[in-house]
């Protein structure tokens, strides 16, 4: 994944205009996390949806110069991000539980809503600033629980641990997220990003 401090949106822009190189490294720095966990909320596959992400952000950079302002580079971002999403899922319809109902939700994502959706991920990218400060152990059990989905058992196999170990593992992880978050004044981000994470399970 990826974390920078985030630029404002007038000054994102003019670096993309004079250095599109080194204005779009930043771009992809700073929205990617957005634009993966929009996909992620429809494509259960982590790897896969990062490949869209970055996909996305490929067809960007062919048509940066199309753009007049942040406005347009991101609803170009949710859109294509969207428009791939369901491709993939219509593609591999007969692989993906709920692909009918995950469909149908894409297919009712409108410009409108797109800044509610990178709302939403925004959120995410605060919990990831996080998981980046725990231990290596804590973060490896985090990720593989609550952002790849992987049950108690797969990560007890993976990672040579016993299950008690992974529950032990995922309540510390979780509380010292929660404590940070409750020191940053964030704890309402945190209890919806629990509410988000599980309701998509």
């Amino acid at each position: 994944m990826h974390s920078v401090p985030p630029y404002q949106d007038e000054e994102l822009f003019q670096l993309l205009k004079r250095n599109n190189r080194k204005g779009f490294e930043l771009l992809y720095k700073q929205e990617f996390i957005t634009v993966f966990y929009f996909i992620r909320r429809f494509v259960s596959n982590h790897q896969v949806a990062e490949d869209i992400t970055t996909e996305t952000f490929l067809k960007l950079y062919a048509r940066l110069e199309d753009f007049s302002n942040m406005t347009g580079i991101r609803t170009f971002l949710y859109r294509t991000a969207k428009n791939a999403s369901l491709n993939y899922l219509r593609d591999n319809r007969r692989h993906e539980e709920h692909h009918e109902q995950l469909i149908y939700l894409l297919e009712q994502v409108n410009e409108d809503a797109y800044a509610e959706q990178q709302l939403t991920a925004s959120i995410y990218q605060y919990i990831y600033e996080e998981i980046e400060k725990l231990s290596p152990q804590l973060k490896k059990v985090f990720i593989m629980a609550y952002i790849e989905d992987y049950s108690n058992e797969e990560i007890s196999q993976e990672l040579g641990i016993n299950n008690q170990s992974v529950r032990n593992s995922k309540a510390r992880a979780l509380s010292q997220i929660r404590l940070a978050m409750i020191a940053r004044k964030d704890y309402g981000l945190f209890l919806l990003w629990l509410t988000l994470k599980f309701s998509m399970n």
